[in-house]
């Protein structure tokens, strides 16, 4: 069978399906000359996730090795997670796998338990009816994943020889039993890793914190008690436990997920992680329903919230102090009881800027300004900063101020007090003494009576 004549390849087949299909249909039983015919190699060892000659397969079949990699592999979800997606690709397009299980991160991931190959009873025979054959989901052999994406029932694990191909069982006939509710929705969450993680280039690799929105979603709910790690062990090794039955998360590896960006781990590891944290959030929210008490207290701060804007006395602000709830709280409720209140400008037109200016120049307190146009503080300030030499002209403006008030001061006072001697004038005017010290000495010493030189008799 030549590329010619190599049937197509199905949607959502892993290659080691295909290959199985491929030595089925040439009625062949020796595993060792399918190996050689398709790989160039014999013997070669066959990952259901990540598999190792696809450039080889691809030139042999007449299919692009881009879209094996892409779209019948774990090729896109594991190059987001591990330090160089580069040598995991070339790697896989390879018919060595000596670095893959390093290079991939699986030798480390000790995940034993989710080996062998899986399948739906309920697929096969969806695709027996459609296809004539069953055949391996990719959507099934990630590890973690041990329920049907579609029909949410239990996979079922077949132990495979890795040099040998073969199909699933063409009929099963067992009882189906219903996945947990933990299972399918981990299902859900990897199955949706996988397609964010399905990049245009090879070399797309994002962060952890960076990559899918749902990790950015759970990043922000992070911040409080949630990072404790005291309450998050435990909340990780019940769930791992209802799921695996095992634990699959250590202490150290959780610290370095949530605190390191660039930590390469495996991506299961990652995604139960967010699972787990999105388990917490969704309790949190379920217990966030107001009790009795809660509505007793929000009754009384609405009945308090309006008797206050009926005085008109308060601004928004104050009000919500007084309550303790904020501004919006206030507003909504003035809203509500349509009870007008005060409001700041929103947007400072052309008139109300030149106004602003021109009292900045005038070496106005912005504080002033601000009431004065009802704007705030911070407007006023941008308007200033914007215009080049103005911050500088209204320093200096004060200083003129502060040197011409603390000279009437000190020419009154030593008309008023001509006895007075420079000691008293410091301590009867001491502030004002200080300042033209420090920056109008020379005016200041020349305007002083003259220093009386006291010798000992």
């Amino acid at each position: 069978m030549t590329s010619a004549y190599a049937p197509p390849i199905y949607n959502d087949e892993t290659v080691y399906s295909y290959v199985a299909r491929l030595h089925l249909y040439r009625v062949e039983t020796n595993h060792r000359a399918t190996a050689q015919r398709w790989f160039g190699k014999a013997p070669i060892n066959i990952d259901q996730r990540l598999p190792i000659g696809i450039q080889h397969l691809a030139e042999s079949t007449g299919h692009l090795s881009d879209d094996l990699l892409q779209n019948h592999t774990f090729f896109s979800l594991f190059s987001g997670f591990v330090s160089q997606p580069e040598l995991l690709r070339q790697t896989m397009l390879s018919s060595s796998g000596h670095s893959l299980a390093n290079t991939s991160t699986v030798a480390q991931a000790a995940l034993r338990q989710f080996g062998g190959s899986w399948y739906c009873p309920e697929c096969i025979e969806q695709d027996r009816l459609k296809y004539g054959v069953g055949f391996w989901h990719l959507s099934h052999q990630m590890h973690g994943v041990t329920s049907c994406p579609i029909h949410a029932i239990n996979l079922r694990a077949v132990d495979t020889l890795t040099r040998k191909f073969y199909l699933p069982p063409q009929s099963d006939n067992t009882p189906r039993t219903i996945a947990s509710k933990h299972a399918v929705r981990l299902t859900d969450l990897i199955l949706r890793f996988n397609q964010d993680y399905q990049f245009g280039t090879y070399h797309c690799r994002k962060e952890y914190w960076n990559g899918p929105k749902e990790l950015l979603r759970l990043k922000n709910v992070l911040k409080g008690q949630i990072t404790d790690m005291a309450l998050l062990i435990p909340q990780i090794e019940e769930i791992s436990e209802s799921i695996f039955g095992c634990q699959l998360l250590t202490d150290n590896v959780v610290y370095n997920l949530l605190h390191n960006s660039n930590y390469s781990c495996h991506p299961l590891k990652y995604i139960f992680l967010c699972y787990v944290l999105d388990q917490i959030c969704e309790k949190e929210r379920r217990s966030r329903v107001p009790s009795k008490k809660d509505a007793d207290k929000l009754l009384i701060d609405r009945e308090r919230c309006i008797r206050l804007l009926d005085e008109k006395a308060y601004s928004l602000r104050e009000i919500a102090r007084r309550l303790k709830r904020s501004v919006n709280f206030v507003k909504s409720i003035a809203s509500q009881e349509s009870i007008g209140f005060q409001r700041r400008t929103q947007f400072i037109n052309a008139d109300i800027e030149a106004r602003i200016l021109q009292s900045a120049h005038a070496g106005l307190h912005r504080a002033i300004i601000a009431k004065r146009e009802d704007v705030s503080v911070g407007a006023v300030e941008q308007l200033i900063q914007s215009v080049h030499g103005l911050s500088k002209k209204r320093k200096q403006l004060r200083l003129d101020e502060r040197r011409i008030a603390a000279r009437r001061t000190i020419s009154e006072a030593i008309g008023k007090y001509p006895d007075y001697t420079r000691k008293n004038l410091k301590s009867l005017f001491y502030a004002d003494y200080t300042w033209l010290y420090k920056h109008d000495n020379e005016w200041l010493y020349q305007t002083l009576p003259p220093a009386k030189n006291y010798s000992k008799k």
